[in-house]
């Protein structure tokens, strides 16, 4: 956990020194995007390969939708009511 947090501040240190240079702020983007289609690639690979999850994957698609809708659900109620409290006057004044 240490180490997590080390790493991110240590990254987030030579991103501010870095942030005037966009060629490498592209590139950086660039590889980010491609390390989280390899980490989605490899998390398919080990769910694949996981036999209890690949068995089972009808019933976990299905809560999964409900959490999913749930979550959406709340998160717009909510932001509705942030809306209303927070930024009343703001709203429909374009």
């Amino acid at each position: 956990m240490i180490a997590v947090l080390v790493l991110m501040f240590v990254g987030m240190g030579i991103g501010h020194f870095l942030r005037n240079k966009q060629k490498l702020v592209k590139l950086n983007d660039k590889l980010t995007l491609y390390a989280i289609f390899l980490l989605l690639f490899l998390l398919g690979i080990v769910m694949g390969s996981n036999e209890q999850i690949m068995n089972n994957l009808g019933t976990l698609g299905l809560h999964s939708f409900f959490i999913t809708i749930g979550a959406l659900s709340g998160s717009i109620v909510l932001a509705y009511f942030v809306g209303k409290l927070f930024f009343r006057n703001k709203l429909g004044k374009n």
